[in-house]
């Protein structure tokens, strides 16, 4: 699948509503986990069934003082088991966003599990672009967007977080690159193991930490809710 849209969109423009990071919308919150406690599966009360994964904090200092300027806008996303790709722009020609071009990527990023669909953060496609700019414009694989799981502390779960490779692109580079475009509000998880990076839009403070451990798709944390099991038996029955 291959789109490319040009439609009218909201008037957010990258300078303001893209590149602050630090502010989030109202109920765009917080991150996967609490300090100290970021593996994937880790609630923010440390209630986990996979181990912790040491993270910090980071500091000021180590951040950037202004926003990167804004991306192309362009995105070139491919799900590796959807065998599904979309190219796209999230820009109209005025800088706003495109509205038609952040529902397409919302679907494109449903949950894998159930395909239930939700909106996603506009600013983590910008922090996208910035990476696919960066790297020759090779396709982004997306190995997670959206999670419609039990676990509603995750980021995933808000739609704020993505896992990303990109072949050819040895992971720690990728996120190097990503951890450049911090001006504040920003996690990145990096996977070693698994081979992704894991990237989310949050409110300060950025957050980084690395999780050895292998991917678990089976973890209990990360099934749909029991109320999207007992929705979907009563349409079954």
């Amino acid at each position: 699948m291959s789109l490319r849209v040009d439609s009218e969109g909201v008037k957010a423009g990258p300078v303001l509503a893209l590149l602050v990071w630090g502010l989030c919308a109202p109920g765009a919150a917080f991150a996967d986990s609490a300090p100290g406690d970021v593996a994937e599966g880790a609630d923010a009360d440390g209630a986990s069934r996979r181990r912790k994964a040491p993270g910090y904090a980071v500091p000021d200092e180590q951040l950037r003082r202004k926003p990167p300027p804004p991306p192309s806008g362009n995105l070139h996303l491919h799900d590796p088991y959807r065998h599904e790709s979309l190219k796209i722009n999230i820009y109209n020609p005025d800088g706003s966003y495109n509205v038609k071009a952040l529902q397409a990527l919302s679907r494109f990023l449903r949950c894998r599990r159930t395909g239930t669909v939700a909106d996603m953060e506009p600013r983590l496609f910008a922090v996208l672009s910035h990476v696919f700019d960066h790297f020759g414009e090779r396709a982004i694989e997306v190995t997670s967007g959206y999670r419609n799981q039990r676990r509603s502390t995750s980021n995933h779960h808000r739609g704020s977080a993505t896992d990303i490779f990109i072949a050819g692109v040895k992971p720690k580079d990728l996120r190097a690159f990503v951890e450049t475009l911090d001006a504040g509000g920003l996690g990145v998880g990096f996977y070693p193991t698994s081979g992704f990076v894991h990237v989310d839009i949050r409110p300060p403070p950025s957050y980084r930490w690395i999780d050895r451990s292998r991917s678990d798709p089976d973890d209990p944390d990360r099934r749909p809710p029991p109320a999207f099991k007992l929705r979907k038996r009563r349409l079954q029955s």
